[in-house]
């Protein structure tokens, strides 16, 4: 059983990515920033086998501080508390701040596949997923 934290804003994106996860992932959804920031602060080290991770979270902010958050802050969070062998994948739509991100994971030390939604198919999931096996098992 793998469990992946997806932090995603977007209702309809949350559902089709769940979708596109076979029956051995355990999904755990953080729908803003601020949740994704203390999901991982209390859950650290290597409680997930993956991250997939969008940079713009501000349609499910639940408090006006977490408006004012986005993935750049839960990258900062991923940093500080995830265990450098745990798999990222970007799939924000935002072309400029997705490159941030991942920059600074990967100088971090952290494997970082970075594939924009709009082409994000089960393919390519399954693919980042069979990775993030392979880390697990390491």
């Amino acid at each position: 059983m793998l469990r992946i934290l997806l932090v995603e804003d977007d209702p309809g994106r949350e559902r089709r990515l769940r979708s596109m996860l076979p029956a051995d992932v355990r999904t755990v959804v953080a729908r803003s920033a601020g949740a994704a920031i203390g999901v991982l602060a209390h859950d650290p080290g290597r409680v997930y086998a993956g991250v997939i991770l969008d940079h713009d979270l501000q349609q499910r902010a639940i408090t006006d501080a977490d408006r004012l958050l986005s993935g750049q802050d839960v990258v900062n969070a991923i940093v500080q508390h995830v265990d450098r062998a745990v798999p990222i994948l970007i799939h924000s739509m935002n072309t400029t701040q997705r490159g941030v991100m991942a920059a600074i994971l990967e100088r971090a030390g952290y494997e970082v596949t970075t594939i924009p939604a709009s082409v994000l198919d089960s393919r390519a999931l399954s693919r980042w997923l069979n990775s993030v096996r392979e880390n697990q098992d390491e």
